[in-house]
């Protein structure tokens, strides 16, 4: 598959550098390459990325400032492509240029370099191109005021970039408030620029001794462009103040005696003539050394020879240059003003001035080039925080993370039969899809029996046929149709994709034939058995329609590597026939609040025979002491009713352990164990909101699931990521997911005596309760959502 294009636009670019510039150019150096990842989906088992690309290809228009620069070159993974003329043209040049660009690469996503000239361009290209996604990033340091005045007449346009962009990336908090005030809709996300750490790794300290020839000697650095908005006049203003605190003046009328400061200016600009004569006129000339530009990769050489690093800014996006002397290990000095204090906490990771104020800013460097223990510690924790926060893999990742949430590669249909608020598997798979599958450039559309115009009301058939031509207008405007249902869905949204000549793969989360037989038509076979048998008219009416629908499948997904050669058996070519497993949030073991000794059982699943609930019911006369919750529903809700309400335990002495209202415990309806009827301390809960589930589950001491049958369990791998011990069944693929002892029992189904037994040494063994939780969360880990996403988009392109 080609890779996606994206275009950027940039009135300036390298060798023109400055913090945007280098943004760019690091951020599409680790962007370029795809995430590598194991191929081999049919184990469902994936190999962790080994770098972290999006596999996009970038072409970047800029402005030709000097002839010496070629029109077209690549630098780095970029192809760049300079325009001639002014800056007040570039807008209109680059705009011709990037129209004969796309029609020759077809654009994904357009990425304009801060709003000024650059976002003029990208806005009269969305204007013509509304369907390509229009990606803002603001890294404006000149303050509010002199930004509107460099607006000027052209503010309303100006401020039509906020509201035509599609997803907007800030460098800092200040940016991202900037943008909503001046009319952002969009998402706005804080991103920082970073730092080339392996830049710094010599420890500062170290290094900063060797460059010293006279230790009382006080090395001040500012590394800026020498314009208003960086205050470096207020620095050398204040350097005539420490000038004069010398010990070593013999009066104030003769300050050139003082010898203790020295500051060093590195980096050049507009304003350098005025900084020079400005030395001159406070006679401090002879201890601030102007060093001109200097190339990015010398400038931690000059800044682990300095004691400290100081701007006196008036306005600031960010601040890269004070990031990078934090990285070398540097106190550094700022002003409270814009993005500096997203990073710069006072005391903690650097020190803070008012802006403007130059005794507070002579007395702040005194203070700390006076107090080195207190001023070593704080660099530190600001060193720390770069290398932890401000990496560039770690801000390329994020950036990824955007580009992938704005570039389609492909254009999916989710067919499916229930979608929440239903319960189940399914449901559970499809809502998941929704939300993560745009973040890897995959667009979705679903449609679901439940939906607008696919109502159940609807008489059967009828319904049928309007979920048909609502997949089939859906499936034209996409690339492939997923769907997972066999029957209901899957016929009808394979009849779409063929019509519409898209490719069609299905996801068989289970046997929809044999489980509508048992709870139908009488039959009592194993899933395994039912396989090899024949029966009447209506099972083999609804088995020939199954087969149908897999066997046109171009892929077909099953959750397990035990229902894959089940499925293997339908089909002609059975090497269409893949593993992926389910994933689930992992994350939801932080929930996990039950103490031990709650005596709790939870058991979660669809309410149909095979899921055993009525084994675990007639268990709780033998567990007099605990109580149960049901949580899900299905067509054996009244049955387990029933049963509750009929069985009644041999004692009917018991005591009331309701928990109600304590502090991290759900509210459970007072249950008195052992008292009267089973009904008192067995809850069926009905359907209810995960969030609920999660918090039954956080408040149970065991978890128990008496299935006869599992293609793929989300509720044993959610159990097992809370630190719930898991008791379940031997069967099907359970045993991919559980291991035996380890993560968690299995036991027969059906087996009272098996599952009371294993219950009662978890509540009594804290050694073996602990060993099981400690290594099922571990486990859980296999099955991310990670994982899964990961393996289900590879088959998606390919």
């Amino acid at each position: 598959m080609k890779k996606p294009r994206v275009l950027i636009f940039s009135l300036a670019y390298f060798p023109l550098v400055g913090g945007a510039e280098i943004a760019v150019k690091e951020i599409t150096d680790r962007l370029a390459s795809p995430t590598s990842v194991s191929p081999d989906v049919t184990s469902g088992e994936l190999g962790a990325p080994t770098h972290s690309g999006v596999g996009v290809d970038f072409d970047l228009v800029t402005l030709r400032f000097n002839k010496k620069h070629l029109p077209k070159e690549k630098i780095g993974n970029i192809n760049v492509f300079r325009v001639k003329g002014s800056k007040l043209f570039f807008p209109l040049k680059s705009l011709f240029l990037a129209r004969k660009l796309h029609k020759q690469n077809n654009y994904k996503v357009v990425w304009s370099i801060m709003t000024a000239y650059a976002g003029f361009g990208v806005l009269f290209f969305k204007i013509l191109n509304p369907k390509v996604k229009f990606l803002l990033t603001l890294q404006e340091g000149d303050s509010e005021k002199h930004i509107l005045k460099r607006v000027g007449i052209f503010y309303p346009l100006w401020k039509y970039i906020f509201k035509k962009a599609d997803y907007i990336q800030v460098i800092s908090n200040y940016l991202a408030d900037f943008a909503k005030k001046y009319g952002a809709k969009c998402p706005i996300e804080v991103v920082p620029n970073g730092v080339n750490l392996d830049k710094f790794k010599t420890p500062y300290f170290a290094k900063a001794t060797q460059g010293k020839q006279n230790s009382n000697t006080k090395t001040i650095i500012t590394t800026s462009r020498l314009v208003y908005k960086n205050g470096v006049d207020i620095l050398i203003r204040s350097m005539a103040m420490l000038k004069a605190k010398s010990p070593d003046s013999k009066a104030i009328e003769d300050p050139r005696q003082g010898r203790d400061y020295k500051l060093i200016i590195v980096g050049d600009g507009p304003d350098r003539s005025k900084l020079e004569q400005l030395t001159k006129d406070l006679s401090v000339d002879d201890i601030v050394q102007f060093v001109g530009h200097v190339d990015p990769n010398e400038i931690p050489n000059y800044l682990y020879k300095a004691d400290v690093f100081v701007r006196a800014s008036r306005s600031e996006g960010l601040g890269n240059s004070f990031l990078e002397a934090m990285a070398a290990g540097l106190p550094v000095i700022g002003t409270s003003v814009g993005g500096i204090v997203d990073f710069l906490k006072d005391g903690e990771t650097g020190f803070l001035v008012e802006p403007e104020n130059i005794e507070s800013l002579t007395n702040k460097i005194d203070w700390v080039l006076s107090n080195q223990d207190i001023s070593k510690e704080v660099a530190l924790n600001g060193k720390n925080l770069i290398f932890k926060n401000y990496s560039w893999d770690g801000i390329s990742e994020k950036i990824g993370k955007i580009f992938k949430k704005n570039i389609v590669n492909i254009r999916l249909l989710l067919a499916t039969g229930i979608y929440p608020p239903d319960i189940g598997g399914p449901a559970t798979y499809a809502k998941l899809l929704v939300d993560e599958l745009p973040k890897r450039g995959v667009s979705i559309d679903v449609v679901f029996y439940g939906d607008k115009g696919v109502s159940r009301s609807i008489p059967k058939g009828i319904r049928h046929i309007v979920f048909f031509f609502k997949c089939f207008f859906k499936a034209i405007k996409s690339d492939v149709v997923l769907v997972q249902d066999t029957i209901s869905a899957g016929l009808p949204a394979l009849l779409a994709s063929r019509l519409a000549r898209r490719r069609f793969l299905i996801r068989v989360p289970g046997d929809y034939v044999w489980e509508q037989s048992v709870q139908r038509f009488g039959v009592k076979d194993s899933i395994d058995d039912f396989q090899n048998k024949k029966y009447g008219f209506k099972v083999e009416f609804l088995r020939s329609i199954q087969k149908f629908v897999v066997s046109n499948a171009d892929v077909v997904i099953t959750p397990s590597n035990y229902f894959k050669d089940l499925v293997k058996t339908w089909v002609k070519d059975k090497n269409k026939v893949i593993t992926i497993y389910n994933g689930i949030d992992i994350a939801t073991s932080d929930k996990r609040q039950a103490t031990r000794n709650s005596k709790t059982i939870v058991s979660v699943g669809r309410l149909v025979p095979w899921k055993g609930f009525d084994m675990v019911i007639e268990m709780m006369i033998d567990l007099p002491d605990w109580k149960l919750v049901i949580i899900g529903d299905g067509p054996e809700y009244n049955n387990l009713k029933s049963q509750i309400s009929l069985l009644r335990p041999p004692s009917a002495q018991g005591y009331d352990v309701a928990q109600q209202g304590s502090e991290g415990q759900a509210n459970y309806p007072s249950i008195k164990l052992g008292a009267g009827k089973l009904q008192d301390r067995v809850i069926l809960t009905g359907a209810i909101l995960r969030e609920k589930v999660l918090e039954y589950l956080a408040n149970s001491e065991v978890f128990v699931l008496n299935t006869s049958f599992e293609s793929f369990s989300y509720q044993i791998v959610e159990a097992m990521a809370m630190g719930i011990p898991v008791v379940t069944t031997n069967i099907g693929n359970i045993s991919e997911i559980v291991r035996d002892g380890i993560d968690g029992v299995l036991v027969e189904p059906n087996d009272k005596d098996g599952y009371i037994n294993v219950i009662k040494k978890i509540n009594n063994n804290f050694e073996f309760r602990n060993s099981l939780i400690k290594s099922a969360i571990e486990r859980s880990k296999d099955f991310s959502i990670e994982r899964t996403l990961n393996s289900l988009v590879l088959v998606l392109k390919r």
